[in-house]
């Protein structure tokens, strides 16, 4: 019997983004369910947490973007999108594109689900730092990650950069010219374009 494979996705998660890409460059055949998290009370049965991206497989949960995107890439029969000649450096890189969507979506829940009295500025002043600070060191490291084969630490940083220009500003690109001529680049492509993000569901 085949293996039903089943992607729960929101409709502006990056992490969700970051995994949905991953299954198409791949080549893994499943099923995506763009899911509102706030009224999804069957996900409970199988993550807790109640979190997008989670995949089901059959039965078997696997939740956290990255175990998702690893596990698509040990199914694949395509080239991985792991580098093995620079494993570390790629999944280090991964981890601080995670961080910058991680603040993005932590700054966007704080201005737009919280009333503006009871709002942090010094909250939203901390994540704004982190990912400015974030982006301007992926910059610097900017000729070590970038090649004409496609990996994941590029897929990860594309959609931190793209989500930052979409929940926050586009600001970032005036102090970091490589990133913004690469995002301008990469957004080309189909796997971007057909990824975009969609209109998001009200906090609750």
């Amino acid at each position: 019997m085949s293996e039903e494979i089943i992607l729960y996705n929101g409709p502006t998660s990056p992490f969700g983004r970051k995994c949905k890409i991953a299954a198409l460059l791949l080549d893994i055949n499943h099923k995506e369910e763009k899911i509102n998290i706030y009224k999804s009370q069957f996900l409970d049965e199988f993550n807790p947490l109640r979190q997008v991206p989670t995949l089901l497989i059959n039965k078997t949960m696997i939740s956290d973007s990255d175990n998702i995107c690893l596990y698509f890439d040990s199914i694949s029969k395509k080239n991985t999108l792991y580098p093995k000649q620079r494993y570390w450096d790629c999944m280090t890189m991964i981890s601080v594109a995670n961080g910058i969507m991680e603040n993005a979506v932590s700054r966007f829940i704080e201005i737009s689900a919280i009333p503006e009295n009871e709002q942090r500025p010094k909250a939203i002043s901390r994540y704004e730092k982190k990912i400015l600070r974030s982006i301007e060191w992926i910059e610097k490291k900017f000729d070590n990650f970038i090649s004409d084969e496609l990996t994941m630490d590029q897929i990860s940083v594309a959609c931190a950069l793209d989500y930052t220009s979409f929940r926050f500003t586009k600001d970032w690109s005036l102090s970091n010219p490589k990133l913004n001529k690469w995002l301008e680049k990469i957004t080309e492509n189909e796997f971007m374009q057909s990824t975009l993000p969609g209109e998001s569901f009200k906090y609750e």
